[in-house]
């Protein structure tokens, strides 16, 4: 079950980057017309890891209860990866709603409020908590030896991605309040 979860991990950085790039160029003006199914993609990955994750979660809290030994404040990175994964859900279910297409498929602008700003800025600032709480055991886990070098290339890629979707959301928001 984990090496599924890394599979979805891939997936889900892939479409998720690629999601992100075509809607901040969707969001600066210019057209990206492969947006919706990069999104759908995303988000197909994004369940499954969600489901798996959250399996693999009860099946440790069950081994954590038969062994009788908890170790919680040994824990705590355990314990923060999974609530931070869990803490993306709901801006995730905002961003949804915010950027929802009707059943026409075409992109319709909507007013982009600063509580939809204050609530875009909490997804990526959550996105942003988790990857990083989470590169090191996703190197282990592709089997990579020096986690330290690929970290800060991941680290790297991560925060350029998360900072022209960023710069997008601003020029959009600006455009809104007509600042």
């Amino acid at each position: 079950m984990r090496k599924l979860n890394i599979f979805l991990v891939i997936g889900m950085l892939v479409t998720f980057f690629a999601h992100g790039i075509m809607g901040a160029i969707k969001l600066f003006g210019a057209d990206a017309n492969s947006l919706k199914p990069a999104a759908a993609a995303c988000l197909c990955f994004m369940t499954a890891h969600v489901i798996v994750t959250t399996v693999l979660t009860v099946q440790t809290l069950h081994a954590r209860r038969l062994s009788g030994a908890g170790y919680f404040k040994d824990n705590l990175m355990f314990w923060a990866r999974r609530i931070s994964g869990f803490a993306i859900l709901i801006p995730l279910v905002m961003h949804l709603l915010i950027f929802r297409s009707p059943d026409s498929g075409a992109f319709r602008l909507q007013a982009f409020t600063n509580g939809r700003m204050i609530s875009q800025i909490i997804f990526a600032a959550a996105i942003a908590c988790h990857v990083l709480t989470n590169i090191e055991p996703a190197l282990i886990s592709f089997g990579v030896k020096d986690t330290k070098a690929f970290s800060h290339d991941v680290m790297f890629v991560v925060s350029s991605v998360i900072l022209f979707t960023g710069a997008a959301f601003v020029v959009y928001w600006l455009r809104w309040a007509r600042i």
